[in-house]
Order: C-alpha cells, then structure tokens, then sequence
C-alpha cells in the first residue's frame, strides 16, 4: 500500500495527520522486515547455487577425467568430451546467473533496506523529538500567570522556537516517509525485472548450447539403440555358449582329447599341474605348464617369465609311477634326468573333481624342480590326453582302464584341439 502526506496537512499536526503517520509508520516497519527477509533468503540461495556450481565443475572434472580413461573408444570419449564442455559451459552461465543477481539485490533491495530506511527511522526520531519539545513548550506557556509578564515572554519565544523545530522536523519526516513510499515501488520492481532478465539470459545461453548439441545427441540416440541391441544378442549368444560349454563339459568327463597341434602361438597343450618342490619340505605347488617349441614350461602368473622343465620333448617319454606315495603321478623320462608328477583324476572314485580349463587351452604337466638326474614329481588334475607323436603321458588312474588304453593317463584339466 503507498500512502503519501499531505505537507500542509503535516504543518497542522492534526489527528488526520498523525493516523496517517501512524498508518504508514507500521506499513514501513512491515515492509522493511519482509524486504530483510527476502535478503536472507536470497543470500542463502546464492550460497547454495555457488555451492551446487562448484559440485557440479568437480562433476565435470570427473567427467573429463573418464574421457581420459576411454581414449581408445572414439565414441565414448567424443561424448564425454562434447558433454563435458557444454556443462562447463552452462555452468559458467549459471555462476554470471547468480553475480548478477547478488548485484541486483544489493543495488535496489540492500539498498532500500540499510540506508533509506535508515534515513526513515532517524527523521522519525527527529520528528518525536520535535514534537515533545513542542507539546512541553506548549504547556510551560500554558502555565506562566498573568502578572509574569517577563516569563510569559520567554514562554512565548520558546514555543515559537519549539514550533519552528518541530514543523521543520515534520516536514522532514513527511518528505522521508513520501520518499520511501515511492521509492520502494520502483525499486521492488527493478529487482525483479534484472532478475528475471539475468534468469532468461541464462536459459538462452544454455538453448543454445543445447540446439548446437541436438544433431549429435540424436545421431548418438540411434548408435545407442543399436548398441542396445548388438548387447542383446550378444548376451544370448555367450548364454547360449555357455549352456553348451557347460553340457560339453559333463559330458566328456572320460573323453580322450588331442592336443592342439601347431597353434599360431607355438603351444600345443596348457593347462595346471601340481609340481614338488626340490628343497626339503618338498611342498607342492599349482603351476601353469605348457608345451611349446618342443618344451615344457611353466609359470605361476601371465606376467612372470617362463620356466623350462625339459627342454626337448621328443626326447623323452612318460610312463606311470605306481611306487610314487601320491596317487596318479607320471614320470618325464628323458636322456638326461627323469621327472614325474600325480595328476589329480577327476573320474577316479575318491579322487578331486576336475578344474576345467579355459576355452582353446589344455592341461600341463608343471616343472618339476629336480635338475641333473634327480626325480622331479608333478600332481595333475585327472583327465586322459597325448603330448606327441614323440613321447606319451601315463598315470595310475588309467590302470583300471582296457590295455589299449593303459598307454594314456587320465589328466585334467581336459585338453581342448
């Protein structure tokens, strides 16, 4: 509500005069604890936005930082990229968005509130000053008697003087109260109007960051529906492989496999062997053994290098060892030392069930760790295969087996072509 005064109406002091000073006294003080208010609140939603800004550019870091990470992948490091920059972007928007609105409120609210209410609240107390200075002058005049006409002069030029004071003052106060009355209309509303304004700037800006992105976000769309659907398929392949894998696998428990012959890799068969150890404790180790180039290695872990058992297979031959105390050992008998080693049969009764192997790969003896003749001895994993033409694999579990088969030893894990 904007209540103006009269000035005239203010020089009579009348009751009309002071209702209506009254009336705006309390429109001013509500006006100034809803506009304090209002700064609080929009302070707090300053802090925040600054804050929410701040998380979101430590957002699009991390985001900048996966683009890194998928360098290889052109598709998934150009989205990164191109959706990072337009965040960063909207973001530095959004933080000129919040400057010009602490700007705007400080210019026209913080204003209103700290310094024309402030000159409203002083020509206030002017005015209450004036106007007791007034009514106790006006009743000190009342009061002289007649027959002191010295102290009724001086009665009289006081009030002449409290009544120049205190009309001056109210002037005063009547300007500042039309001042603030007006004012605040304008103000309130500039205010708004620069917010709003700064608000649509940034929503533009970030249209049209947004319009320079459709065309890619479309084309994406579609990669992705594809990518969706080539994942389906995959998925329902690789089930589908693996329900065979697994039934492939029950069902050649007593196969014999063959090696895989001359593979690009120059390994014919791999696979995990149980080795023995050549110091004191004799304690067994699980290896990764393969046969390549005519040899047989092992290792513990893809990175470490390879340990050569015997260097040239076709020298050598495999035969069982029944006197050995562990079940299902073999012996790599060569020219120059002899090596053996108990395969774990996963079709022998009591014995440990087998470790399938991964796809492509087979099964192998790991070293023995005798050196110059002495007996190396290797636990493997039951399952029947053949190393070569040159030598022969044998083990105890085939013992039970017809005579035609007691030439080959139930090794695992399986042995894939």
């Amino acid at each position: 509500m904007t209540v103006k005064l009269d000035f005239e109406e203010c020089l009579k002091d009348s009751p009309r005069f002071r209702a209506a000073v009254e009336g705006v006294e309390c429109d001013v003080f509500e006006l100034e604890t809803r506009l304090e208010k209002l700064l609080k609140l929009c302070g707090a939603m300053l802090d925040s936005g600054r804050q929410y800004c701040a998380a979101s550019k430590a957002f699009v870091g991390g985001v900048r930082d996966l683009s890194q990470h998928a360098q290889g992948d052109t598709m998934m490091s150009e989205c990164l990229e191109k959706f990072s920059d337009s965040l960063n972007q909207m973001l530095d928007n959004q933080v000129e968005l919040l400057d010009s609105t602490q700007q705007s409120s400080r210019h026209h609210i913080h204003t209103l509130v700290k310094e024309d209410m402030k000159r409203f609240k002083e020509a206030r107390k002017e005015f209450e000053r004036g106007s007791e200075g007034l009514a106790s002058a006006l009743h000190h005049n009342a009061e002289v008697p007649r027959r002191k006409q010295h102290e009724a002069e001086e009665a009289a030029q006081a009030l002449q003087t409290a009544r120049t004071s205190a009309r001056s003052r109210a002037l005063d106060y009547v300007l500042q109260i039309n001042v603030i009355q007006s004012k605040k209309k304008f103000e309130i509303l500039q205010f708004m109007l620069a917010l709003m304004d700064a608000q649509a700037c940034c929503l533009e800006q970030g249209h049209r960051l947004a319009q320079q992105l459709e065309k890619y976000r479309k084309e994406l769309g579609d990669q992705l529906h594809q990518l969706v659907l080539e994942s389906a398929r995959e998925k329902r392949d690789m089930e589908q492989r693996h329900i065979m894998i697994k039934q492939k696998d029950l069902s050649q428990d007593e196969a014999v496999l063959e090696g895989r012959g001359e593979a690009p890799d120059g390994v014919v068969m791999e696979g995990y062997l149980y080795k023995r150890a050549s110091n004191a404790f004799k304690t067994w180790s699980r290896r990764w053994f393969s046969i390549q180039s005519n040899q047989l290695v092992y290792q513990k872990r893809a990175k470490d290098a390879l340990t050569v058992v015997v260097e040239d297979l076709r020298l050598c031959t495999v035969k069982p060892c029944p006197d050995h105390e562990r079940r299902f050992c073999f012996e790599v008998v060569s020219p120059s030392n002899t090596r053996s080693a108990p395969p774990r049969c996963g079709g022998h009764p009591g014995g440990v069930g087998p470790e399938p192997p991964a796809r492509g790969q087979a099964g192998s003896a790991g070293p023995g760790a005798a050196a110059g003749g002495e007996r190396a001895v290797l636990r493997l994993p039951g399952a029947r295969a053949r190393v070569g033409p040159a030598s022969t694999w044998a083990s105890p579990c085939a013992s039970s087996a017809p005579a035609s088969h007691r030439a080959w030893g139930s090794i695992s894990p399986r042995f894939a072509p």
